[in-house]
């Protein structure tokens, strides 16, 4: 097999987002005509869309889990998505900018240049979006800085996933603040190591001291914390149990703890599927994880419409050689079944699911302009295009 050693011919980010506007999102949702809640096209720039819900939430006094939206965008980039409001009055269009540590309201936004954010009317919607209510994104891309031979591997490269699409793992913003830490919440949880738990989680903030001053935890970690996570500290400080401490996380975010573990069964589901199948390469990912992209497949109808669940509990695995990988990767991390739809912390967790194992890009294109090169690409709700990024510069 190809690829022992990672792939290093062309460091990810040392090619685009040195420019705000080298990463432009647009999203789609199915639209609605009619409703009750005001829609609003949320454009964004160097702003995550979390962080951009909760600058909006004090501006429109409203509570922040009110504002509907279908998917979180990346921070560094030039963003458009939709949002959701409650039932009520708003402004038709507010823009908010970030000047010297201090959200200030203005009239227009120069995106590649400030940070910040405007909503605009566009329309109502029949309920309040949730996430994954989107049919996909838009992207264009612009790489910067490349030599002659990495122009030509990304040419190669393109054709190949015109052709025969690329692995469709998870892509780094699936496991927000978990960049650069190993660690899993909920495996943590599911054994019922509550305070266990609670120091992953502090570690994951900075906090580096014992866990016995809650008021110097406070105040170390105070100028990085969400409210929720302060009430969190403050809730254990005065006595409250740690199970019942995590409870006050908004649901999203106990949700997250979930997902992003079962993102990463689900990476190493297909990571070594394509290692024990296909010539493959491997490539960097974050926290020293590695992905391997196949570089040939000889059975691509069947390879496309495989279908990875995430348990296997409720969607049966047809497939040998991937049943014999999940059973591995689950009792190699100490998953047993019946930890599957346990409820902890006031959710459901390890629910099954199905997510395909290959993407193809629609409408992938790619143009040189002048010494840069442009790539423009439309993928699926749930598909990452730092993935594909990925596949296309190693």
């Amino acid at each position: 097999m190809e690829g022992s050693r990672p792939s290093s011919k062309i460091k990810l980010y040392n090619h685009f987002k040195k420019n705000i506007s080298d990463f432009i999102v647009e999203e789609k949702i199915p639209l609605t005509k009619e409703g009750d809640f005001p829609l609003y096209l949320l454009k964004k720039s160097n702003v995550s869309t979390l962080e951009a819900v909760r600058i909006l939430s004090r501006f429109l006094k409203v509570h922040p889990a009110d504002i509907g939206f279908s998917g979180l965008k990346d921070k560094y980039g030039i963003t458009s998505q939709y949002i959701t409001l409650p039932k009520g009055n708003f402004p038709e269009k507010l823009c908010l900018i970030q000047k010297r540590g201090k959200w200030i309201k203005a009239e227009n936004i120069n995106y590649p240049k400030e940070t910040g954010f405007c909503i605009e009317r566009a329309g109502s919607y029949n309920k309040k979006l949730e996430v994954g209510e989107l049919e996909g994104n838009f992207f264009t891309i612009t790489l910067k800085n490349l030599s002659k031979e990495q122009k030509k591997l990304i040419f190669q490269n393109t054709e190949f996933i015109k052709e025969f699409g690329f692995a469709n793992y998870f892509g780094e913003q699936r496991f927000g603040t978990l960049k650069g830490f190993k660690q899993f919440l909920l495996p943590y949880l599911l054994k019922g190591d509550y305070w266990k738990a609670v120091e992953v989680y502090l570690r994951i903030k900075g906090y580096k001291g014992p866990l016995k001053n809650w008021e110097e935890i406070y105040r170390v970690l105070k100028g990085k914390l969400e409210i929720y996570e302060k009430d969190f500290i403050l809730g254990l400080k005065r006595g409250l149990k740690p199970e019942k401490a995590f409870r006050i996380f908004p649901k999203n975010i106990r949700l997250m703890f979930n997902f992003s573990f079962q993102s990463y069964l689900w990476n190493r589901y297909l990571y070594l599927y394509i290692k024990k199948k296909y010539p493959y390469k491997i490539v960097d990912f974050i926290n020293n994880w590695r992905l391997a992209f196949y570089t040939k497949v000889y059975d691509f109808d069947y390879l496309k419409n495989l279908e990875i669940p995430y348990t296997g509990r409720e969607f049966k695995v047809k497939d040998s050689l991937l049943e014999e990988i999940i059973s591995q990767v689950l009792k190699k991390t100490g998953i047993k079944e019946e930890f599957f739809e346990k409820e902890v912390i006031g959710i459901k967790v390890l629910t099954d699911g199905k997510r395909k194992a290959v993407v193809i890009p629609e409408n992938l294109t790619i143009k040189k302009k002048n010494k840069d090169i442009v790539l423009k690409f439309f993928l699926p709700s749930g598909s990452y295009a730092t993935i594909l990024l990925r596949a296309i510069l190693s």
